[in-house]
């Protein structure tokens, strides 16, 4: 092998799980602790027989490893689950190196295939410079896409729509809702947690807009700037605001099928915006843990697809059906992977491709 990428060890060192003792120890103990580490820093190039044990050991072609490319993403949004007790560094590392991957995807795309046109920018607004609070940023950012104060139908293809790439990704962590990345030369990506209810994924992704168009590092208050920047972005005040003075348990669940948000996320709106009192919200709150709605709500949405992956993997596999009559097998080879690591990594946009085949 001529070039050897260090970088691209790591990622799939993490993406299967593995420390490096747990490598060497598939590896059947073929190579050092030593050795290992020093392979993955890029002091020491490994030989041809040992990138053939690692690519048998970790389930990636050899060609993966050979990739030029180094990935540098800035995770806007991640360091707010390093915080978390309940989420180990093991799943953050294999959740960090199945977004490189797909930010590396992503890269390749937006070079062999046609990237969906924009409809809407995506601006920035620093708090205290542009604006004064992230309620503020929301408004803005609705007038600028001429959304107006309605419920958002769609709000994955609104977002989209502004070149934000999202992803539902099996984060196999029910601790992350979702992460936002930046990456130079890239467009901006959300990864969504597909293993959490409808409603919490539209607000998650709400909250990542809201690092993207707020932050541009990890700040102090970000999480609470992102939830505000949700809430209002979603559910603005000026229009609902009216609608939200209801004790009615009954009352929430038909705004949450108007507004799609959940009932949860309407009752703390109401208490915020002081539409009720605190012990009235305490009441909401108690009806919903004594019927288990804290829990599961009744009423789960419909879930928004995504489209500008599925969108630029499809025009790919336009092409690809010139050559050869598996799609799946072209697109694998595209992205340096087996078949059925793409088919997972890929399960959501292969249901989107499958939806633009239908309608093209």
């Amino acid at each position: 092998m001529t070039h050897f990428n260090p970088d691209m060890l790591s990622i799939a060192r993490n993406f299967r799980g593995l420390s490096q003792t747990e490598l060497i120890a598939v590896m059947g103990q073929s190579i050092t602790q030593a050795s290992l580490s020093k392979i993955e820093s890029g002091d020491l190039k490994p030989s041809d027989e040992v990138i053939q044990n690692l690519s048998n050991a970790l389930h990636f072609p050899i060609r993966f490893f050979e990739h030029i490319e180094k990935l540098n993403a800035l995770p806007i949004s991640l360091h707010a689950y390093r915080k978390k007790s309940s989420t180990t560094a093991k799943a953050l590392s294999r959740m960090n190196a199945e977004m490189m991957l797909k930010m590396g995807h992503v890269q390749t795309l937006e070079l062999f295939t046609n990237v969906p046109k924009r409809k809407n920018s995506l601006p920035t607004f620093k708090i205290g410079l542009d604006v004064s609070t992230p309620h503020e940023a929301a408004k803005k950012l609705r007038s600028l896409w001429a959304l107006g104060n309605e419920p958002l139908e769609n709000l994955t293809a609104t977002v989209e729509d502004a070149g934000v790439l999202v992803f539902l990704c099996d984060f196999k962590d029910n601790n992350v809702d979702g992460v936002s990345l930046k990456m130079h030369g890239v467009s901006p990506c959300v990864f969504l947690n597909a293993n959490q209810p409808n409603d919490r994924i539209r607000f998650t992704l709400a909250h990542e807009l809201g690092h993207l168009v707020l932050h541009e590092e990890p700040s102090e208050f970000m999480e609470k700037e992102a939830n505000d920047f949700a809430a209002e972005f979603l559910m603005p005040e000026e229009k609902i605001i009216d609608q939200l003075g209801s004790t009615n348990l009954a009352h929430y669940l038909r705004l949450k099928k108007e507004w799609k948000t959940s009932m949860a996320a309407l009752i703390y709106r109401a208490s915020e915006l002081g539409a009720i009192t605190s012990s009235q919200s305490a009441n909401l709150w108690r009806q919903m843990a004594m019927r288990g709605y804290r829990k599961v709500e009744p009423n789960e949405l419909d879930r928004e697809a995504t489209y500008r992956v599925a969108s630029m993997l499809f025009d790919y596999a336009i092409d690809a059906k010139k050559t050869s009559t598996s799609v799946i097998s072209e697109l694998s080879q595209l992205f340096d992977l087996y078949e059925d690591d793409f088919k997972k990594l890929y399960y959501f946009d292969l249901d989107s491709m499958e939806t633009i085949e239908m309608v093209s």
